[in-house]
């Protein structure tokens, strides 16, 4: 049987309907796809701009931070050269004052060492009566022994032969010309070490049989009855000597016991030294 042309026609029409609609559906689910995919990118693409945008701002905050710290610092040091060119003045200009201090004349000073009359005069005297064994600056007002008359080799014990001199020492310390002195026993040795053990064992250095010594003569002028009060003792050993020790004479005069008269007070706390009026000095031979 043959079908009318008409039913053919709807037929194949209703077929490239559908072959058309098909095709249609698949370009809208792309389309839909792509427009999602650009959607999201899009979203990204903001958050991405949003993060720049942040990060843009806190690089304009940190700028300006620096900025200023610059600002701080620049004037930070602005402050610091002032002040070094402030402390450069005062420096020249100490300069200047220490300059004009060493260009200034030094006045000439002389100091008197000599004894009031009474005393030089006794002192005159006593050394008039004892001419082979003392001598007697009147200029600078010493005393000086001129022989190893003090103490044996290695002892700390006045010999017999000097203690008639101290007494009269002592005497005349006594006197009312002398009521304002006091006296220092300043005891010295050579640089030479004491080697003998029965003298190590009482004076185990130099330093020690010096201050032995002095403290021996204090002890004499005391006895002698001079008040303890006006009596001082001290103990250099070998590091005050007049000369150098590389001689046998050197070292006997480094050897030496000396005794200086000084004004009451004078070396209370505070004090200026007063005059060095006097040195008696005996002189020993090394133990060594």
């Amino acid at each position: 049987m043959r079908l009318a042309p008409s039913f053919l026609t709807i037929v194949a029409s209703a077929m490239i309907f559908t072959t058309t609609g098909c095709v249609s559906l698949q370009v809208h689910e792309h389309v839909k796809m792509d427009n999602r995919k650009l959607k999201a990118e899009k979203e990204q693409l903001q958050q991405e701009l949003f993060d720049a945008r942040a990060v843009a701002g806190s690089l304009r905050d940190r700028s300006d931070s620096l900025e200023q710290q610059l600002g701080t610092k620049d004037q930070i040091v602005a402050n610091l050269k002032r002040e070094n060119d402030g402390l450069e003045q005062k420096f020249n200009r100490c300069q200047e004052i220490a300059k004009g201090i060493a260009e200034m004349p030094i006045p000439a000073v002389t100091l008197s060492a000599q004894l009031p009359e009474e005393l030089d005069s006794a002192f005159q005297t006593f050394a008039a009566q004892h001419p082979n064994l003392v001598v007697y600056d009147r200029e600078h007002g010493s005393i000086k022994w001129t022989s190893d008359l003090l103490f044996a080799l290695g002892s700390d014990v006045v010999k017999k032969t000097a203690a008639n001199s101290m007494i009269e020492f002592t005497e005349i310390m006594r006197s009312p010309a002398a009521a304002n002195f006091d006296v220092f026993v300043v005891g010295h040795t050579d640089n030479v070490p004491i080697r003998r053990e029965a003298t190590r064992k009482l004076h185990p250095t130099n330093w020690h049989l010096s201050t032995h010594r002095s403290i021996a003569v204090a002890k004499l002028l005391q006895k002698n009855g001079l008040n303890a009060s006006r009596v001082g003792v001290v103990g250099f050993g070998e590091h005050r000597p007049l000369v150098t020790n590389d001689t046998k004479e050197h070292q006997a005069r480094n050897r030496r016991v000396e005794m200086y008269i000084m004004p009451t007070g004078a070396f209370a706390v505070g004090a200026k030294p007063g005059i060095q009026a006097m040195a008696i000095t005996g002189q020993e031979k090394s133990d060594n």
